[in-house]
């Protein structure tokens, strides 16, 4: 046998054939589209769809000043649009004063705009907001699960609907009688969900909730299997697997971006409305956010373990200074197990799993780390600090 044929009958064990090698690929990208698919299912099964959740948005959405501003804008056109406040005024005055309401109308119009600045700041009213959020949440879902009756009242649209605080704004004047009768069912009805995208929106939302709670573990599987199979290149994998992950941040963060930077500037009609709007996406999609944030920070973790056991000169010189620690297996752990508990506390992590294979994944990466820096320094004890002294010459008689 010739000197390269049986180079290259010794190298075949080692190494992973083209096949494989184009497999492992496959497998890493399409667990890299399946982890773009768990996070936006993941973050609709959690925000759009979980109760508990959705209260604590709304609070979110009533404490920020811009929305607590269009919110008492809308409650002050509701209330003038449907109010006569001079007419009510007149009907009050007497007679020989009633040539006043006009005059009275007007000074009460700055004072609507007060109140309803200051009832919006209110708790009771804040809680009211949050108990009317969560009445069109629920309405919301069960339009998305199939029940249209539940849109019966509202031409088929899901609907936030303030009416309830219009009221509450009224009653702070105690000359308009009648009130409820003069603000209509829809005075102040802000659409959600427009009834001709109902089919759309039911379809993508239950495709997104069926898969929410395994299609995680398909793109592991599928992580898994690319690093298996790239044999003699799983260095190279785990790399890649990295440049991958910090791609689905990016990916993440940049549709978030844009879809809101689309919505408020092409769906937002008023200018002075979108400064709310901005803030309302903001707030309602912080948790995609933080997902993004979570697998771009995982994406450069993994791509800087996989450099650092690479046979860079660099990376070989990191290995050997940090070699004499690694070798103290307590102190080492101990670090490690720190450096993870920092790691998860300051991470936006908000589902348990994402914890898990970070731990897994760290440990895995750690022990390999161990294990090369022990390879390559066999036996060898740590350095002392200090060379001991040469013998002394012999002395002559």
């Amino acid at each position: 046998m010739s000197g390269a044929s049986a180079s290259r009958a010794s190298a075949s064990p080692a190494s992973a054939s083209r096949g494989r090698l184009i497999g492992a690929r496959v497998l890493l990208i399409l667990g890299v589209l399946l982890t773009v698919v768990s996070i936006l299912s993941t973050y609709v099964k959690r925000e759009a769809l979980d109760p508990d959740r959705f209260k604590q948005t709304s609070q979110e959405l009533i404490a920020n000043p811009a929305i607590q501003q269009q919110v008492s804008a809308t409650l002050v056109d509701a209330f003038n649009n449907n109010v006569d406040v001079s007419a009510e005024l007149q009907s009050k005055l007497p007679p020989k004063l009633q040539g006043l309401a006009a005059p009275l109308a007007g000074i009460s119009s700055g004072l609507v705009d007060q109140l309803a600045s200051e009832l919006v700041t209110r708790p009771r009213v804040q809680d009211a907001f949050v108990e009317i959020s969560s009445r069109s949440q629920e309405q919301f879902v069960k339009v998305l699960h199939g029940d249209t009756k539940a849109v019966q009242t509202s031409d088929g649209n899901v609907v936030l609907d303030l009416r309830p605080l219009v009221l509450k704004l009224g009653d702070r004047f105690g000359f308009v009688q009648n009130l409820a009768d003069k603000i209509p069912q829809d005075s102040a009805q802000i659409t959600i969900l427009k009834s001709q995208d109902l089919n759309t929106a039911q379809n993508v939302t239950h495709w997104l909730e069926q898969i929410a709670n395994f299609v995680w573990i398909l793109a592991v599987a599928c992580w898994v299997g690319a690093i298996w199979l790239a044999r003699g290149r799983r260095r190279q994998e785990v790399r890649a697997l990295g440049i991958g992950i910090v791609t689905v941040g990016i990916l993440v963060l940049l549709t978030r971006w844009l879809a809101g930077k689309y919505l408020v500037n092409h769906l937002v009609v008023s200018d002075t409305v979108k400064p709310a709007a901005g803030d309302a996406w903001n707030i309602i999609t912080q948790a995609l956010a933080a997902a993004g944030w979570v697998a771009l920070t995982f994406g450069i973790l993994v791509t800087v373990g996989a450099w650092l056991v690479g046979p860079g000169s660099r990376a070989t010189a990191a290995r050997a200074s940090a070699s004499p620690f690694l070798a103290r297996t307590w102190p080492a752990w101990g670090a490690f197990a720190v450096a993870m508990l920092f790691l998860i506390w300051i991470l936006p992590i908000q589902m348990f799993r994402t914890t898990a294979i970070l731990v897994v994944a760290g440990v895995i990466g750690f022990v390999v780390l161990r294990r090369q820096v022990a390879a390559e320094t066999p036996g060898a004890p740590a350095p002392a600090a200090v060379a001991p002294p040469p013998p002394p010459p012999p002395v002559n008689p």
